[in-house]
């Protein structure tokens, strides 16, 4: 797909740097990342999205824009924002026709911004660090492998840093793209559901780089629920019936037989009003009744809203353009 390299306001390229949790010092990180934008050698722009709650660090955003007001821009939210908001924030108002996201601090060394947004050149809508030479030790490195591995085993695709925040992609594909909650991890994931050319680019990891090694055990139930949401889009959006169908089958099979059992010993003379088993199958009945249900539901939702459901999208069109044939239906 080509796509001109002109942009709106004389910006070809939009760094977004979103600072919603930890971060380093901003004109450290500055000073590390306009250089290799200068080799470039496209005009560009650095947009800071800080968060409510980081005032010193809107702070040091206001010096560096006071220091290069046509190149650097801030923005503070009126309350605390998760990063995909500011992200989404972001996408509307880059000025350039190619983004590139990169962390509040020190991950994916910068030098390797160049050869992301030459991937685009090279015929990808969206390129993302995979970061080599990782320095952050052995418990950091497994539990990344590990969330890769069920990425991959959730989705389908083969990605192996996909949670790395330093990317480039073009706006205009990122605006077709579902942002929210703490979805931003999965963009490449999304962004090749969408059927978009999504390449890996191999970055070494940035020696400065310093991330907690362990995090809360929410932050982890959050991952796994995000893992899970990511399962169901993957697989599930368009036959919701076949999940809940599924799990409500073999609930309602399990209860059944389980009640059709203690039918029989009724039968047979022994008493089953005080068994355990008896609430057991009851339970494991209405459960299982519920859950088809719900499936069904969503069905006949999906059904009713199919004209306004898209999970596709069109790449190319070649025709005979016919006036006598009427436009299609976008």
């Amino acid at each position: 797909m080509s796509r001109p390299h002109e942009a709106a306001g004389n910006v070809d390229i939009t760094v977004l740097v979103p600072v919603v949790e930890r971060h380093d010092d901003l004109g450290e990180l500055h000073r590390a990342v306009v250089p290799e934008l200068e080799k470039i050698g496209r005009p560009y722009e650095v947009l800071y999205l800080v968060s409510s709650e980081f005032g010193r660090a809107f702070d040091q955003a206001i010096e560096l824009h006071d220091s290069d007001p046509h190149t650097v821009r801030a923005l503070r939210f009126a309350r605390p924002v998760g990063e995909a908001a500011a992200l989404a924030t972001g996408f509307e108002r880059a000025r350039g026709a190619v983004v590139v996201t990169h962390p509040s601090y020190f991950d994916a060394d910068p030098r390797g911004i160049g050869a992301l947004v030459q991937t685009l050149e090279d015929g990808a809508d969206m390129a993302f660090a995979s970061r080599t030479q990782r320095s952050d030790g052995l418990i950091k490195k497994v539990q990344a492998l590990g969330f890769n591995r069920l990425v991959s085993l959730a989705t389908g695709t083969n990605f192996s840093d996909v949670a790395s925040g330093t990317r480039a992609v073009y706006r205009e594909v990122v605006l077709e793209l579902p942002l929210y909650g703490d979805f931003h991890r999965f963009l490449p994931v999304l962004a090749d559901r969408a059927g978009f050319k999504v390449w890996e680019v191999p970055v070494p990891q940035d020696q400065r780089a310093s991330a907690p090694v362990l995090y809360r055990p929410r932050t982890y139930l959050w991952r796994a629920l995000d893992l899970l949401s990511m399962f169901f889009l993957s697989h599930f959006t368009r036959r919701p019936l076949r999940l809940f169908g599924a799990v409500g089958t073999a609930f309602g099979l399990v209860g059944a037989a389980i009640l059709v059992w203690l039918g029989v010993v009724r039968m047979l003379g022994d008493p089953i009003a005080g068994r355990p088993i008896l609430i057991l199958g009851t339970l494991l009945l209405g459960l299982g009744v519920q859950a088809f249900t719900i499936g069904l539901l969503g069905e006949l939702l999906l059904f009713f809203q199919a004209r306004d459901v898209r999970d596709y999208r069109v790449a190319e069109i070649h025709e005979a353009t016919d006036p006598a044939l009427p436009e299609p239906i976008e």
